[in-house]
């Protein structure tokens, strides 16, 4: 009878056309409750619509419309906001972006690192667009950096643990105490990356990462929900390090990058955050970039297949190249042929993809040809300006940049 009773209760009613929704529903977007049991499908739509009613400041009308949507399958919120939403977690500003399932970010600085691996540890997709015009703001990489790791995971008692990382500076020597939290662990990460190309010290730098902090597998997170596994991070330095110390004396190339972001996203998919779902847009012009995944998988002389240890990480992301310039139809074929022999190669028509996330300006299918013309020829600013002389500048940016993630260009 009580058996009977938790499978009841640990139930939900989605159609019988849909076998995996229990499971994936259960999987992903029920949460724990105190008592130890999951949230059913009515109590995860009381708790996302309810979220959504107190940020929105919804009007009855506009509540019920939702609540007649989402309970009957018709539409559903983000699959960050049926985890999320409704939560303590989610009120506070630094967790805001967890609502959303992806995300992008220009690739010019060490904190556009930190903030790739706390959007991905949020559950966020990320995207980073690294094309020569950001990239080429990093600074060069000057130290070689000696990694050491030390401690044990779970060493120190809960009460004694730091929830920040902590730098401690003696001479030539860092340590690096990782903090047990989400900010703790983006905090270590950028640091490693910032001591890469730090003018305070000698080019030779010895580092001690001590993770004696970091909770064991299996601990609740108790904000964001879930349990940890840190089984990948103390692998997460010696990786970054050794990207970092093959480029000193220059500036990273792209590949570099996404391999910097990815084993990140390597460590964050080990700890059971529900998922690292990554998109990289490099220039159509950058060869590197364009290659990066060929023959990531290779056979060795017994015809044993292994994967390229130095690229197992790029599997975290999409690679997609950007053309500024209308792709020829012999570039659209090649790129369609090399997706259906390995899934990878994705191209992106900038222009039609601006031109799609400006559709409140360009009203009609002439100011589109108009304007895409403009594109083509890198005079896409100057139309705005022509035509829209009222939109200021920090404007006119952000609309020329919205190819970034944009689906509908590719």
């Amino acid at each position: 009878m009580v058996r009977e009773l938790e499978k009841k209760r640990q139930s939900a009613t989605f159609p019988e056309t849909a076998p995996a929704a229990n499971p994936v529903f259960f999987r992903t977007y029920s949460r724990r409750q105190e008592a130890g049991m999951r949230e059913t499908w009515d109590q995860v739509c009381d708790r996302t619509i309810d979220g959504f009613i107190t940020l929105g400041k919804l009007l009855p009308h506009e509540a019920d419309i939702l609540q007649r949507m989402q309970r009957n399958l018709k539409a559903l919120p983000s699959g960050r906001w049926l985890w999320v939403g409704g939560t303590n977690w989610i009120k506070e500003q630094q967790n805001f972006s967890g609502a959303y399932n992806c995300t992008s970010t220009n690739l010019q600085d060490w904190s556009a690192f930190g903030l790739m691996m706390d959007l991905a540890m949020m559950g966020c997709g990320t995207g980073a667009v690294l094309e020569p015009q950001y990239i080429s703001k990093l600074p060069p990489i000057r130290n070689h950096l000696h990694v050491q790791v030390q401690g044990e995971i779970g060493m120190t008692p809960p009460r004694r643990r730091r929830e920040q990382t902590e730098v401690i500076i003696e001479s030539n020597l860092v340590t690096l105490y990782v903090g047990d939290s989400r900010q703790g662990w983006v905090q270590s990460y950028q640091s490693l990356l910032e001591l890469s190309t730090d003018e305070r010290f000698s080019q030779d730098l010895q580092v001690i990462v001590d993770i004696s902090d970091v909770r064991q597998a299996g601990e609740p997170l108790k904000g964001f929900g879930g349990v940890a596994n840190p089984v990948k991070l103390p692998e997460l330095y010696e990786h970054c390090a050794s990207i970092l110390n093959k480029a000193v004396g220059r500036q990273l190339n792209s590949v570099e990058c996404c391999l910097l972001i990815d084993e990140a996203a390597v460590t964050i998919v080990a700890g059971n955050i529900r998922r690292s779902a990554g998109m990289r847009q490099g220039s159509s012009e950058d060869h590197l970039f364009a290659v990066a995944k060929d023959n990531l998988w290779q056979q060795d002389e017994n015809g044993n297949w292994r994967i390229d240890p130095e690229r197992d990480a790029l599997r975290m992301a999409n690679h997609t190249r950007v053309f500024h310039q209308k792709p020829t139809l012999e570039e659209c074929i090649n790129a369609v042929r090399k997706q259906y022999y390995s899934g990878e190669g994705a191209i992106q028509w900038a222009g039609e993809a601006v031109a799609r996330a400006n559709c409140d300006l360009l009203k009609n299918h002439e100011q589109k040809v108009d304007f895409l013309k403009a594109y083509a020829l890198d005079k896409a600013k100057d139309w705005l300006q022509e035509n829209y002389p009222q939109i200021p500048e920090s404007e006119l940016q952000h609309r020329l940049a919205r190819y970034a993630l944009n689906p509908c260009g590719r």
